[in-house]
């Protein structure tokens, strides 16, 4: 990789992930959460084990939180930009080691291609610009998968090793799923390609040998400091109990195949011409690079879609492989002209087709019909004035960007699809994080109602917040909340010494049933799951 490659693909990166990093509060359900966690960690001094609301936290390894961490105490605290960044330094590697595997198996163009299609993918874009956990460990994978390439590509068994530690340091971001689907995938190429000298030379115990001292390096230790608690829950509940029988997040087998076209778009429409035109009209090593592509796909959706539990984000790890599968077809698209044009030329009209006819439904609806969506625009109105005309513009930019990509398709130019899609999707994500996004701030945010909450209750007079911990307040207050464990643990709190303070969710305040004496304070505007500041009413004044 030359240095002008690595000076482009880090601009790439850093013009799509860090603008508007910071222009927006954190939102739930993670992106608070683990901004606490990180903050306890600096306050506490305690990089072991992980704390939420000054009690132990077990859901999750702390690779991510330390990258928080330790960003933070150079800025000097957690903030929104340092809860982030992590995840923006994470999706430019992801860029470097999928630009890595993909020249190494085929070759430069391949690459690029594959680099524009990844980090253009709507699910790309967004989750390389939150403070979620997710794309460091898409970064770790494809590192994992980029050692295994090298090793194979330059028979340098060493890369093989390389491939366990950079697995043993995604098990620290996020579980066993930092190994287990990367490692099958292997196994599944190896043996589907019969290079089964491929196995004995990773030396897979040695291997998994290596993974375990790099994850006992830190477990080991925590469940010492900790105790048998963090380990039953770290160990066995977030991992194989969530696994084979999880409490939450239960979805069909068939889940996936219904998000990934939203996730992947606008790339999964070419998605059937890619898996077809490989399995077709791949030969000698062009053949290995597909196989190995198709392998770590397949593998990684058949695993996560054997649990019940089921989230978007699970095969996040399996973009970079999808990715090089639609990089190869379109260069051999290109190569092949025209006897393969309709699994190009065919995905782009439709693609043009519906990225036309959205935007011009909607204007439809809302200039001549608008009492069809009426609530939907109600849903806009906390959101301030001209949210419509962005969105309007929004879908004008994808649908220019889809027609510019269907003339390309009808020219047999692979090159102009992917560059107008790319583009497309580029400038689309980019404005909307700097001009959008922060504007649901009104009804998403939990700070302003923290920042009353603080204004208002003493220093002494705790808070709690029903039915169940929001780290957002935690993180906004600055303050521990006290967590209740149940209705009975409600009551007796509200009925305890002092005045008190409640943070109650709409919907859950309205059940209780006889209703406790609480006078409401203040509300956000959330209309959906919005939250109440409670208090008991001042006693009346003596006459």
């Amino acid at each position: 990789m030359s240095w002008a490659e690595r000076i482009l693909l880090l601009l790439l990166g850093l013009v799509l992930f860090l603008p508007g990093l910071g222009a927006r509060d954190l939102w739930n359900p993670d992106e608070p959460r683990y901004a606490v966690v990180a903050r306890e960690m600096l306050e506490r001094g305690d990089w072991l084990v992980p704390h939420l609301n000054d009690r132990l936290y077990a859901e999750k390894p702390p690779l991510h939180f330390w990258s928080i961490a330790a960003l933070s105490k150079l800025a000097g605290g957690v903030s929104e930009v340092t809860a982030r960044l992590p995840s923006v330094l994470a999706a430019v590697l992801a860029l470097f080691f999928l630009f890595d595997l993909s020249r190494r198996l085929f070759d430069r163009e391949v690459a690029w291609t594959a680099v524009l299609v990844f980090t253009t993918a709507a699910k790309i874009l967004w989750q390389g610009r939150i403070g979620q956990i997710d794309m460091t460990l898409v970064a770790l994978v494809t590192l994992a998968m980029a050692c295994f390439v090298r090793g194979l590509t330059e028979r340098r068994d060493g890369y093989f090793r390389l491939f366990f530690v950079a697995a043993g340091l995604a098990t620290l971001a996020k579980g066993p799923v930092g190994l287990l689907p990367p490692l099958l995938a292997i196994v599944a190429f190896a043996l589907a390609t019969g290079r089964r000298d491929l196995l004995g030379r990773m030396r897979i115990p040695t291997g998994l040998a290596l993974w375990a001292a790099i994850v006992l390096a830190w477990l080991a230790p925590a469940i010492l400091s900790a105790g048998r608690e963090y380990f039953d829950i770290i160990v066995l509940r977030q991992n194989l109990t969530r696994y084979a029988e999880p409490w939450h997040h239960q979805q069909p087998w068939y889940y996936y195949l219904e998000v990934i076209p939203a996730d992947f778009f606008p790339w999964s429409f070419f998605l059937p011409g890619a898996i077809w035109i490989g399995w077709r009209r791949f030969v000698a090593e062009e053949r290995r690079g597909y196989a190995f592509a198709l392998a770590w796909a397949f593998v990684t959706l058949l695993f996560f879609s054997f649990s019940p539990g089921k989230r978007t984000v699970y095969v996040l790890t399996m973009y970079p492989a999808l990715a090089l599968l639609v990089a190869a077809s379109f260069v051999e698209i290109r190569r092949s002209w025209p006897r393969l044009r309709g699994w190009l030329v065919v995905p782009a009209a439709v693609l043009a087709l519906l990225a036309t006819l959205v935007p011009a439904a909607g204007f439809y609806l809302v200039r001549f019909r608008p009492e069809r969506i009426s609530r939907r625009l109600a849903e806009l109105e906390p959101l301030g004035p001209g949210v419509l005309p962005l969105l309007l513009l929004f879908g004008i930019g994808l649908s220019v960007a889809a027609l510019a990509a269907l003339l390309g398709a009808l020219r047999g130019s692979t090159r102009r699809v992917t560059g107008a899609l790319a583009t497309g999707m580029g400038a689309v994500a980019v404005a909307a994080a700097v001009l959008l996004l922060p504007r649901f701030d009104a009804v998403k945010s939990a700070r302003p109602l923290a920042e009353h909450l603080v204004e208002i209750a003493a220093p002494d007079e705790p808070y709690a917040i029903w039915p169940r911990l929001d780290p957002t307040f935690v993180f906004y207050s600055h303050r521990f909340a006290v967590e209740l464990r149940g209705e009975e643990h409600l009551r007796a709190f509200v009925a305890g010494p002092g005045r008190v303070w409640l943070l109650a969710e709409r919907d859950d305040w309205a059940r209780l049933a006889p209703p406790l004496p609480l006078v409401e304070i203040d509300r956000d505007p959330d209309l959906r799951e919005g939250y109440l500041l409670l208090t008991r009413p001042e006693p009346a004044p003596a006459p």
